[in-house]
């Protein structure tokens, strides 16, 4: 339960909630918002199948990147590894966009008390690597009463919502497919829908840190895909039948208020200034569980003498990265600290448009992973028509998914940064560049070092 709990921090429900849907809603999938949910929960179920198969016979902190060297070669491995660090990295800076916004926001709301936006996320950095030091169990204990008020608050404003019959009682059509053509723009709302899952790894990645991994993991990742997957889609019903046939008008007009306004519709002011709070919460949650992410890449590639080896060090008694979470809490403060210096704004430049790149990055990295699937169980054999179906049929059709997905994004570049400028429509471009760029290095460590090169994406018997 403490990496369920990890992965719906890395998720961050409300905020979810609050912004992706109505903007799915508004642009995307109009009232069919729910429907896109459910199909999309169905397709990260596929993918989950063969990350789960993987996920019981490798265990590592290293997870996507030990996945992917695995199943197609310390090259592409070590590609995948530094794409997808270097997005987690980056995603923690995006995300404590949102955080110093709200808590800004939040201080002077409510009590009077003025603090710009990247000091209030500087702060909350530099709080939650001194928590991180210690062990993931504390972690989760922090996280965990955060979550559950930010679970429980969205549950009750859905139970109402619902429970009223909404605007003009319930809408079977929010589930029926044939409603699918009259949806503003398909392919953002699935995008988006995508997009909320982005972290669910985090399964694997405190795969070493559990007592049974090869148990655990591949548990704790059905859970974490199944119930985010039916609370996003009651979530979405409830937020349309909230304003019915003008659901997305209303999303349009409100945008980040919508959920809060249904709030108050149909529950008590009090439910609406709990969201206020529970935002900054769910964003600090939320950048709690990317930061311990991050680190744990920056120590299975220390650990594994790609980086510097100081990364691969534990902590002599919380046994936490404690090094990995040191360098990674200095590159997030100081990313945040470059756009605060270029006025950028906190939501619509350093939330938005690094959260793309770091989508592009993941999803590429997942695509690989449904590669690697099939070709390690190439490797080592199947012996019945269920492994066939694990390990070959569901990652075929969850590497389809990635690549639809990927399409859609890159359609819709413009669109989700807001803004139609170069240094958006470059960011497939950086991605290729990072992606090539360690490629070449580790055909140079093959040539060089030979056993650093053989290192990469080793199998660690203890953590």
């Amino acid at each position: 339960m403490h990496i369920v709990l990890m992965v719906t921090a890395t998720a961050a429900p409300l905020v979810v909630v609050s912004t992706y849907i109505p903007i799915a809603i508004g642009s995307g999938g109009g009232v069919s918002t729910p429907l896109l949910y459910a199909l999309t929960t169905l397709v990260l179920l596929c993918f989950a199948v063969g990350f789960a198969q993987m996920a019981k016979r490798v265990t590592s902190t290293g997870a996507f990147y030990t996945f992917t060297t695995q199943g197609l070669g310390r090259s592409i491995g070590l590609a995948a590894g530094f794409l997808i660090l270097v997005a987690y990295c980056m995603i923690v800076a995006a995300v404590s966009g949102g955080f110093g916004y709200f808590g800004s926001a939040l201080l002077s709301r409510y009590f009077g008390v003025e603090v710009t936006w990247y000091w209030f996320a500087i702060a909350g950095l530099a709080a939650m690597f001194a928590i991180s030091y210690f062990k993931v169990t504390l972690t989760a204990r922090v996280l965990s009463v955060l979550l559950i008020l930010e679970v429980l608050v969205v549950a009750i404003v859905c139970v109402f919502t619902i429970g009223k019959g909404g605007v003009s009682g319930q809408m079977a059509e929010a589930f029926d497919p044939t409603e699918l053509a009259a949806a503003p723009a398909i392919g953002i709302g699935f995008f988006l829908a995508f997009w909320s899952w982005i972290g669910f790894e985090t399964t694997a990645i405190y795969g070493e840190e559990t007592k049974d991994p090869r148990e655990t993991v591949p548990r704790a990742t059905y859970i974490a895909v199944i119930t985010l997957g039916v609370f996003y889609t009651v979530a979405a019903y409830a937020a349309v039948i909230a304003f019915g046939a003008d659901a997305p008008e209303q999303a349009n007009a409100l945008v980040g208020d919508y959920f809060f306004v249904a709030a108050d519709n149909y529950t008590w002011h009090v439910v609406r200034v709990a969201m206020d709070f529970l935002v900054v919460s769910g964003f600090f949650a939320s950048v709690f569980a990317w930061q311990n992410n991050a680190s744990r890449y920056l120590y299975s590639l220390g650990r594994d003498r790609v980086l510097p080896r100081a990364l691969g060090r534990t902590h002599p008694e919380h046994k936490s990265p404690h090094v990995a979470l040191g360098t990674q809490t200095v590159v997030a403060i100081t990313t945040v600290a470059i756009f605060a210096a270029i006025g950028a704004d906190p939501l619509l430049e350093l939330g938005t448009w690094l959260g793309i790149f770091c989508t592009i990055a993941v999803i590429a990295v997942q695509l690989l992973v449904c590669f690697s699937v099939v070709g390690y169980f190439n490797k080592i054999g199947r012996q019945t028509r269920g492994d066939y179906l694990k390990t070959l049929a569901a990652p075929v059709l969850g590497a389809t998914g990635q690549i639809i997905i990927m399409g859609l994004l890159l359609k819709n570049l413009t669109f989700l940064a807001g803004a139609d400028v170069l240094v958006v429509k470059l960011m497939p471009l950086y991605a290729a560049v990072i992606f090539v760029a360690a490629v070449v290095y580790a055909r140079w460590l093959k040539r060089n070092s030979p056993d650093r090169y053989a290192s990469i994406g080793q199998l660690h018997d203890e953590p």
